[in-house]
């Protein structure tokens, strides 16, 4: 959608396994080809974009990988970047095609393309990743590619990339279902009661979670090196919380409550 309002005259084709998307995608004209064969769709694209869970690029490239021609430059939008390098990246690298890690930072919890937006990019900050060693001009192709749908553009490495969204995006995630989790325990009263009182601060802070727990289990099962630490820390951070609330120590209560605000302040 992005694609057809700032770049006119960029042919677009969509592929997809099951059949009701790419009947939508034909019904509001979102793309020039929807198609479930594979083959077809990526031959002689000049980018392919990989939408799919990131545990299914590898056998996706497979697949398409002799119908690429000589100058196509394959990306993804997946939340992970070292083992996607490490599986499709160097996959391609050695078959002589090129590829770049890309991850815009923006999308919703909803699933499914009617939720589409063509202001999704809009404002939003696009990581590039270029382990498998992309030249200058190509990660410039991309780069301009994002910033013509409206983004930004942010370069790191693989590592850097996955500990930095585990940091602002998977550990919140998890967060927000213990939230939730928390919320509907059996140390609660009944549902009903809770749904009346819900407002903006629980829809909020747990909005994340009601996002796909199959593709949510795909990302933080990849990136659990970068995640796990940050949990390791919060634990202790958790048990000491606990401590201040069980013995009423308001005055570290408060202290804890003003360095949380602080480091909130800080990020955003």
């Amino acid at each position: 959608m992005a694609i057809r309002k700032y770049m006119p005259g960029v042919e677009v084709r969509l592929w997809a396994r099951r059949k009701s998307p790419l009947t939508f995608a034909q019904e509001h004209k979102l793309a020039d080809t929807c198609s479930q064969s594979l083959f077809e769709t990526v031959g002689g694209a000049e980018l392919v974009v990989l939408c799919t869970p990131t545990s299914t690029f590898l056998n996706l490239a497979k697949e398409f990988e002799q119908g690429l021609g000589e100058k196509a430059i394959v990306t993804d939008v997946g939340s992970t970047k070292k083992d996607v390098h490490a599986g499709v990246g160097s996959f391609l690298e050695k078959s002589g095609h090129v590829f770049i890690g890309s991850h815009p930072m923006a999308g919703s919890e909803k699933q499914g393309i009617e939720h589409a937006r063509v202001d999704l990019f809009k404002n939003a900050v696009v990581t590039l990743t270029n382990e498998n060693r992309a030249d200058d001009d190509t990660l410039s192709r991309i780069a301009h590619f994002w910033h013509d749908l409206g983004a930004s553009v942010f370069t790191t490495n693989a590592v850097d990339h996955d500990s930095l969204v585990a940091a602002i995006s998977h550990v919140p995630h998890i967060f927000a279902a213990l939230a939730a989790r928390a919320a509907a325990s059996d140390k609660s009263p009944n549902v009903d009661d809770l749904r009346k009182l819900a407002s903006t601060g629980f829809r909020d802070t747990t909005r994340v979670c009601s996002g796909s727990p199959e593709l949510w289990t795909d990302i933080l099962t990849q990136n659990a090196e970068a995640i796990c630490p940050y949990l390791e820390q919060s634990v202790a951070d958790q048990q000491r919380v606990l401590q201040l609330l069980r013995e009423k120590r308001r005055e570290e209560l408060l202290q804890w409550l003003r360095e949380a605000k602080q480091a909130r302040d800080s990020i955003c």
